[in-house]
């Protein structure tokens, strides 16, 4: 009862959230030079499409009313359509989707294949050899630019082995395992650097509690003692940082989709931003940010799990 409770409480903040969110990507449209209608309709668009439009979506109501029409479509699953092709945005969203998720899931991946065991060997070598040498090499990746990153691993990797496109997404699920190799690896590192020294430090902080010194007192050694007592406890903070990074993990999945050439949500996106397709940026921006809100609302139900003194807050 305690954790519904819980999530119910959550899920009611997120409206308010939701709303602002709806509210600031509506107002993308507003503060963009030109007139609105015929931005979303293109140059190509008569006067009577124009004014027929404005009607049916209450553009010549005022802003509240708008909105409220904004509402309305959304609801109903239409987020308008592109100004260029006249394809609805929700055909983009459905076919560009996928790769951004392959790229999101494979970058995800290694990060945890990364970031945990060098935040442990950091925290069991800690102020040691090893400790300074990981600390030293997640400090540099952590500056290390994105799209630079990505175009040495395509330098170094990708063309000399001929193991891994260097661009596209390919057709079977084969070529899509290849394909976002690279671009998850890209993707990785510098969250790496972030997970792995904030893994160290939960660790360290989890080491020097109370009751992992009656643990060890009772006999409590080892891989056992980090299983039980140490790893629960630490990914408390871990997974927080990775929710408020989740933002900048997106603008990240933007730069390696590009330098990859992977048409995915990123891509989609700078090229409807150079084409003032505001349609599709739009549409796009919205999906972006409810991505940020229900990960970080999945991130409190996780911490919830994890630490149950959340439930009593």
């Amino acid at each position: 009862m305690g954790r519904f409770r819980f999530v119910s409480k959550r899920l009611a903040h997120t409206i308010p959230l939701l709303i602002g969110i709806s509210f600031l990507v509506f107002m993308v449209l507003k503060v963009a030079p030109g007139d609105s209608v015929r931005l979303l309709l293109g140059p190509r668009a008569t006067e009577e499409q124009v004014s027929a439009y404005s009607r049916e979506h209450g553009f010549d109501r005022n802003i509240f009313v708008q909105y409220a029409f904004y509402l309305r479509d959304l609801a109903h699953g239409n987020f308008g359509a592109s100004n260029r092709s006249a394809t609805p945005v929700t055909e983009i969203l459905a076919e560009r989707a996928p790769e951004t998720i392959w790229v999101i899931t494979s970058g995800l991946l290694f990060t945890a294949v990364l970031a945990l065991p060098l935040g442990l060997l950091a925290a069991a070598h800690r102020d040691r050899p090893t400790d300074h040498l990981i600390r030293s090499t997640t400090l540099v990746l952590l500056y290390l630019p994105t799209f630079w990153v990505g175009f040495v691993l395509i330098r170094v990797v990708a063309l000399p082995t001929g193991w891994f496109p260097v661009s596209g997404f390919g057709d079977t699920f084969g070529e899509h395992v290849r394909a976002v190799i690279l671009p998850g690896m890209t993707l990785a590192l510098a969250f790496t650097a972030v997970l792995a020294r904030s893994i160290r430090s939960s660790v360290i902080d989890v080491l020097e509690a109370d009751y992992v010194a009656v643990a060890r007192t009772l006999g409590v050694r080892g891989m056992r003692l980090i299983r039980r007592h140490v790893l629960r406890n630490s990914l408390i903070p871990t997974v927080n940082i990775l929710a408020t990074q989740i933002g900048f993990l997106l603008f990240g999945v933007v730069l390696v989709e590009f330098t990859f050439d992977i048409q995915g949500l990123g891509t989609a996106f700078v090229d409807a931003a150079s084409r003032q397709d505001l349609g599709v940026v739009q549409g796009i921006t919205l999906v972006f940010a409810l991505a940020v809100v229900m990960i970080n609302l999945v991130a409190d139900i996780v911490i919830a799990s994890l630490d149950p003194r959340v439930l009593m807050e």
